[in-house]
């Protein structure tokens, strides 16, 4: 038999060829490298005598621990996960520096160990990491500093809790209790996604008992404290968990509901309810100021706000006025959503003269980089180039993210303005002396010289080489740009 053995095992050499065979020394190394099917070679045995004498570690006694328990007993299991969260929540003593790795460490251990809990005990599970979360606050008042391997577990352990309720079937009130008990202790503001997590978990009965908690928590708070702003979103959350957009709104003092961005969020509420009317006046309320000033309302304000009362236009049966509103709207920020909306709520063949006026609104908008990136956008490469060329005083090559993307769609058809946009960026990176752009000019001198060669005349313009020549007059100390230059094999 170890005959015919051999016999096969050559055989079967013979037939893989010599680039398939492995030296004697190859697969020697192969078998000491530390992965899991090497590991799992040395047999259960031999495996189990080594994690034995390394659990005088504690971390590695710990896991081995709770990877016993996961196997055999869930309520051992939680037992050893419970604790361990009492010790971490006896202890005082600062986290220093060299700590904070081990002890995040361990932490997500037990995250982790609480997340296999769950598939047998959906119920212990969810205690156990709401436990975990009220570890949150006394832990990192232990840190010089909240953010880091620490807070990532408690962020984790927050984002995860919902899987975990999804399985469980909890007392609504109890769970009510323990949800406000953790918001009372929020002193970082992360835990609100609490509240949307188990919402469903709570129904009726508990979302009506954690109102009316949350209120009274409230009420005895000053209303510019900062533990009221986490009673006042937590409040939001659970509005929104119960589809009451009437007490959504009542979080808001009157005041901010006649802001631009309140307003639009309760009108997008009342607009999924089906209350377009009451929706519609809110916006009104709240519409944005054109004074200048404190007050004023900023671009993103503006843009959440008449992205609402559009919708609410719509639904309330004016359309006429949307329409307005959309297009004076493209013609104040070239806005393409906006264009493509408008010429969306056309008549059939309308949108082709839109179409062209838009363009024309374009071509005349008094912000030379915004016309740019609509028409590039759109797009309309030939008005794109002899917007380039008709304003090339207005050129800014600040903007090196639309410089080069301008260029690269140009390049092919239209090279002289896309020279142009690359001169601009290359002079305004040296001009200014901005070394963490020199790598990149230096790219794009080297594709303008590539470009030249498709430019049969340069008009009013210096033609490469003499591009190349009032730049080393002018920036030959810039060391940076030239061995950037250098780098790509081209000199300055």
């Amino acid at each position: 038999m170890a005959r015919k053995a051999a016999t096969t095992t050559d055989e079967a050499l013979n037939k893989a060829g010599p680039d398939k065979v492995k030296p004697a020394k190859a697969r020697k190394g192969s078998k000491t490298t530390l992965s899991e099917a090497n590991l799992v070679d040395l047999g259960p045995e031999r495996l189990a005598a080594i994690l034995l004498d390394l659990s005088s570690d504690s971390h590695v006694k710990r896991v081995l621990r709770l990877e016993l328990f996961a196997e055999s007993n869930a309520e051992g299991l939680a037992l050893e996960i419970s604790k361990r969260l009492a010790t971490v929540g006896k202890s005082s003593s600062r986290i220093n520096w060299r700590k904070r790795a081990a002890f995040a460490k361990d932490l997500d251990l037990h995250r982790g160990m609480i997340e296999r809990l769950a598939q047998d005990d959906a119920n212990a599970a969810l205690d156990l990491m709401l436990d975990l979360l009220d570890l949150a606050t006394p832990t990192l008042d232990r840190l010089s500093q909240a953010e880091g391997p620490i807070g990532d577990v408690f962020l984790a352990a927050r984002d995860g809790i919902g899987a975990i309720g999804a399985g469980a079937l909890p007392d609504p009130i109890v769970l009510a209790d323990r949800i406000a008990n953790l918001l009372r202790r929020d002193d970082y503001a992360q835990f609100g996604p609490v509240v949307n997590a188990l919402g469903p978990l709570l129904g009726k009965k508990g979302q009506a008992h954690l109102r009316e908690t949350l209120e009274k928590l409230l009420s005895a708070r000053s209303i510019r404290d900062a533990r009221s702003a986490i009673y006042r979103d937590a409040l939001r959350r659970l509005a929104d968990a119960s589809g009451d957009v009437d007490a959504f709104e009542a979080t808001f003092a009157p005041e901010l509901r006649k802001t631009p961005l309140v307003s639009a969020e309760i009108a997008r509420r009342l607009l999924e309810a089906g209350r377009p009317e009451d929706a519609l006046a809110t916006l009104h309320a709240g519409a944005p100021s054109e004074k200048s000033g404190r007050h004023q309302s900023s671009l993103e304000e503006r843009s959440a706000w008449e992205e609402a009362m559009l919708e609410a236009l719509e639904a309330t049966g004016h359309h006429d006025e949307a329409q307005k509103r959309r297009w004076a709207e493209f013609e104040r920020t070239l806005s393409i959503p906006r264009l493509r909306s408008y010429l969306k709520g056309l008549p059939d063949f309308d949108d082709v003269e839109a179409e062209d006026q838009a363009k024309g609104v374009a071509k005349r908008f008094p912000q030379f980089d915004r016309a740019l990136a609509f028409l590039v956008s759109w797009p309309d490469l030939p008005a794109a180039a002899r917007l380039v060329r008709d304003r090339a005083g207005e050129i800014n090559g600040a903007d090196d993210t639309l410089m080069a993307e301008a260029a690269r769609r140009l390049e092919g058809a239209h090279p002289m303005a896309a020279t142009l946009l690359l001169r601009a960026s290359i002079q305004y990176v040296l001009t200014y002396g901005v070394a963490t752009r020199y790598a990149e000019a230096a790219r794009q001198l080297l594709e303008a010289e590539s470009l030249s060669a498709m430019i049969g005349d340069f008009g009013e313009y210096p033609d490469h080489q003499a591009f190349v020549a009032d730049l080393r007059a002018m920036h030959s100390r810039k060391q940076g740009f030239r061995t950037e230059l250098e780098a790509l094999g081209a000199s300055f």
